[in-house]
């Protein structure tokens, strides 16, 4: 079957290439068992299922990392080039296109639905209640405007054709399933698994309500995202995706989901969600299953990441447009904090930016501000920063109470104190101690002819150096 490069196929076949795939031949139970041996996989590369006890359909994990990311999307493996790429699909949507014969539809099951038989649905964590689904977008269509919002959320199987949905009350999906239930409609959406990594980042984006995630896809892509129509119900799927369940909500319908592992590696208990009723199931004639480890597991930390410092970067950019880059750091959970450099700030600025990242995303609790010298995605150089150029006194900030998600940590009665620390170049700072740029540049370029080995082997590449 052909390959575009809008399919995670098309992105696994890169990976292959690139040598950043680790396979897993021996059976694993999808209970508990597959999510320990993937989060003890050597490096940050896709790990490959083969053999999955009960069933035939091989397991795909850790898919998105920021290197695989680069690679898959054809871009640096920089975080300035990811923050472009990204942002480049916002401020340059494409529309999606209809496609009749889509992969995804190649098998459809509309009959005695099973979800738990026909996808090896896995069971992470030990207090959880049952096996989830983590890896979905979830797509639906505003009930008065028609205009669809995709978002990733997790899904609890409940049974053969019933699935608890998580969301958080402040989300698009929720404002969505209350306007219906307004209306005295009921919401249908289309459950796509197995999608290329700009999709997945796509769909994690925060932009206002109504605006189309497939478009930002698009954006990134250079060309419009594949849609495919639904079976049983009127919203479209990128037609590349491995699986696809229909369903709708159940009005009124609530399940108490019990323990469930948040980003930040412990359990919450967010009492009752909305269920949702399974109406059929499409997938590819040998479909691949992806799962995002969830908890404090870096895939679920990294495509948060890179659309939330992304929107937060244009946000900063509207009320400081010296700033130059931002980094949402693995440390930080993926979510909570926020590195940004600033270029040649006036007075005030580093406190403008601070503000303008709380006011852009509820989940962002800590903003360092740093000049542009300053690697943002290097801790070494951020710390050095702070030790350097931060005086206590009078550049940390403490903000009380301020409005947070559910999701935080920390969160009490909707708030959290957020901090700000201001690791910026005075005028009368020591200037750097460096050897000439030009002549570590042109090391750089030469690093071949110095033969340099380390035991018996040559060491090939130039290292990184503080600028």
């Amino acid at each position: 079957m052909s390959k575009k490069k809008q399919d995670m196929r098309f992105a696994l076949d890169i990976l292959e290439r690139e040598a950043r795939i680790t396979r897993v031949r021996g059976e694993v139970d999808p209970k508990f068992e597959l999510p320990a041996v993937l989060a003890q996989s050597p490096n940050r590369s896709a790990v490959i299922f083969e053999k999955v006890k009960g069933y035939s359909v091989p397991v795909v994990g850790n898919l998105v990392d920021r290197e695989n990311f680069a690679l898959t999307c054809g871009i640096e493996s920089t975080i300035e080039a990811s923050l472009q790429f990204i942002d480049h699909g916002i401020t340059n949507p494409i529309k999606p296109e209809l496609i009749k014969n889509a992969p995804c539809r190649e098998i459809v099951i509309t009959e005695n639905v099973d979800v738990m038989k026909t996808i090896p649905v896995t069971t992470f964590f030990q207090k959880e209640s049952g096996p989830y689904i983590m890896s979905a977008i979830v797509v639906a269509k505003d009930p008065e405007t028609g205009n669809r919002n995709v978002s990733m959320n997790r899904l609890l199987i409940l049974g053969p054709d019933r699935l608890m949905i998580g969301m958080s009350p402040s989300h698009h999906l929720h404002r969505l399933l209350e306007k219906a239930t307004v209306l005295g409609k009921t919401l249908e959406v289309s459950i796509a698994i197995g999608n290329h990594p700009a999709v997945l980042v796509a769909a994690n984006a925060y932009v206002d309500l109504g605006f189309d995630e497939f478009y930002i896809a698009g954006g990134m892509f250079g060309e419009p995202l594949e849609l495919s129509p639904g079976i049983t119900v009127d919203v479209e799927v990128p037609a590349g995706a491995e699986f696809v369940i229909e369903a709708e909500f159940i009005p009124g319908e609530l399940h108490e989901e019990g323990f469930v592992s948040e980003f930040h590696g412990m359990y919450v208990d967010y009492g009752k969600s909305p269920v949702l009723q399974v109406k059929g199931i499409t997938h590819r004639k040998d479909p691949i299953f992806q799962i995002i480890l969830p908890g404090r597991y870096h895939e679920h930390f990294i495509i948060g990441a890179m659309a939330i410092e992304t929107t937060t970067l244009r946000h900063i950019r509207a009320a400081v447009p010296r700033v130059k880059t931002a980094y949402i750091t693995e440390g930080g959970m993926g979510r909570s904090h926020l590195v940004t450099s600033l270029s040649d700030p006036r007075p005030g600025e580093g406190q403008k930016a601070i503000f303008a990242a709380f006011a852009h995303c509820n989940l962002i609790k800590h903003v360092t501000v740093v000049d542009e010298d300053i690697k943002v995605d290097d801790p070494v150089d951020v710390e050095w920063a702070i030790a350097a150029r931060m005086r206590a006194e009078r550049d940390i900030m403490i903000i009380p109470g301020v409005r947070t998600d559910r999701a935080d940590a920390l969160v009490k009665e909707g708030t959290v104190s957020k901090v700000g620390i201001i690791a910026l170049r005075e005028p009368t700072a020591l200037p750097k101690a460096e050897i000439p740029h030009e002549i570590m540049e042109k090391v750089k370029s030469e690093w071949g002819r110095y033969k340099v080995q380390v035991g018996d082997k040559n060491v090939n590449r130039s290292f990184s150096y503080i600028k």
